[in-house]
């Protein structure tokens, strides 16, 4: 039988937003120095500092077991080797080791990410704790199918663990009996003991210049969204291809260079309206619009709603 708990504590962290109106959170069920199991809803692009202070996640003498599983959205994740690869969604990731976990280890491209995380420190005490009969250590055969890896094993996730996580997340947030969490936490640990971890889809790695060109690429043109940088003008002042710097954009924030950046255009004029500070002229010229009918075009295709429907709906 499990070894059943009788204590944990829950930890809870507001994350404001970027370019858009949703504030994200964080909710973690933490069990001593055993284990963390948490739900993460993000809109924005890095996670604040606050968290990475936190002493409730820190464990310098143990290298944890990370295991996520992403909603919506998209995690880019740095590895120890110096390469970023990435998590998206429907995509199960499974970490022993092989990824940094400081403030630059994380990023979030689309600015929006929801996702499960386990966070386990492999022990004696905590493979009595998810075993079912007191003998098998499942928490180890993970980890012994890890070792030799120098990449997390990342993989869409099969149909019995998307319900296992889902499963996870109404207990995280409901507040549930914290042996019943447990139980849904030992579940999906079999399920993916089960799995076989030599079949990886094919990964995109970027390395850290690409990253940063790309990231710094993105940061001119969100500084002042009323001026247009073509990517040539923009790949020039790095000293790289057109056809480059769209490929950085393409591996780093999952989607195209006019994508992207209509994306914050598009995000920012809604903060804008729903600020409610300026016209809506005004508004279109300062996400780079000079026109507005095109504007109003612009807004309609990504929000589904007209700019001035979208003003009075959020009078509401």
């Amino acid at each position: 039988m499990a070894v059943f708990i009788n204590k944990s504590t829950q930890i809870d962290f507001k994350l404001p937003a970027t370019d858009c109106g949703n504030e994200g959170k964080m909710k973690w069920i933490v069990y001593d120095d055993l284990f963390h199991a948490g739900y993460i809803d993000i809109w924005s692009r890095y996670l604040p500092e606050t968290i990475f202070r936190s002493t409730s996640f820190k464990n310098q003498d143990t290298v944890p077991v990370k295991i996520n599983y992403c909603f919506r959205g998209r995690c880019e994740v740095l590895l120890n080797s110096g390469v970023t690869t990435f998590v998206v969604g429907d995509e199960l990731a499974i970490d022993y080791g092989t990824s940094q976990n400081n403030e630059e280890a994380f990023f979030y491209p689309t600015a929006e990410y929801e996702g499960i995380e386990l966070i386990l420190y492999p022990s004696e005490e905590l493979g009595k704790i998810l075993s079912f009969n007191g003998k098998e250590n499942i928490i180890n055969e993970i980890t012994q199918k890890c070792t030799d890896r120098s990449i997390p094993f990342i993989t869409v996730a099969e149909e019995r663990i998307r319900r296992c996580v889902e499963d996870l997340k109404d207990d995280i947030l409901g507040q549930t009996d914290s042996n019943l969490l447990l139980m849904d936490i030992i579940k999906l640990l079999y399920l993916i003991n089960g799995m076989s971890f030599k079949s990886d889809k094919r990964r995109t790695f970027c390395t850290s210049s690409q990253v940063d060109i790309a990231k710094e690429a993105l940061g001119i043109i969100s500084a002042d969204l009323s001026k247009r940088h073509s990517a040539a003008e923009l790949a020039a002042s790095f000293g790289i291809s057109e056809s480059s710097l769209k490929n950085y954009f393409r591996a780093v924030f999952g989607k195209g260079y006019s994508e992207i950046i209509s994306e914050i255009r598009m995000r920012k004029a809604a903060e804008l309206i729903r600020e409610n500070k300026e016209n809506l002229g005004k508004i279109a010229e300062t996400v780079g619009y000079q026109n507005q009918s095109r504007f109003s075009e612009a807004f309609l295709k990504y929000h589904k709603v007209l700019p001035m429907e979208y003003k009075r709906i959020s009078r509401c």
